[in-house]
């Protein structure tokens, strides 16, 4: 059986823009923290994992991250509306994007990626010796990653 939702959107269409979303979403996050130091290049190894993930971000992301330190709100709410058009474009042509992004903010492992993103943005803030990690070893991470408290 295939229940429709908003307009003529399928469960199952929908699971599948969600799941698509907070994959990006990931690689959204996993980028953060260079949104959030003095301006950089890209690192070597982060350019070719995210030309590989999702080359139109690439090419956004480069632009934007020089100019990310003096604009960081603006500059990291560009780049989400710029995956919502690029990844999220069919839903928005069909009338059921608010219903994709409903449900991605209520998903348990978005709430893991928010989370575990904050805590990595933290910890780098004035400490950016570490290796920036790779973007597997990051969703790994955030996927087992549980705030014990919230204050």
């Amino acid at each position: 059986m295939s229940w429709k939702l908003d307009g003529d959107a399928s469960c199952a269409v929908v699971a599948k823009a969600v799941g698509k979303f907070m994959a990006f979403e990931a690689v959204l996050y996993w980028l953060r923290p260079l949104f959030q130091a003095p301006p950089i290049q890209l690192p070597a190894h982060i350019a070719l994992e995210l030309g590989q993930e999702c080359p139109g971000l690439l090419e956004f992301a480069s632009k934007e991250i020089s100019a990310a330190y003096e604009d960081k709100s603006r500059s990291w709410r560009r780049l989400f509306n710029w995956g919502k058009d690029y990844v999220l474009s069919h839903a928005k042509k069909e009338g059921w994007l608010k219903f994709v992004l409903r449900q991605v903010r209520i998903h348990p492992l978005h709430v893991r990626i928010v989370d575990y993103a904050a805590l990595c943005c933290k910890s780098r803030l004035g400490n950016s010796a570490p290796p920036y990690p790779s973007l597997r070893h990051w969703q790994k991470e955030a996927q087992g990653y549980v705030r014990a408290s919230r204050k």
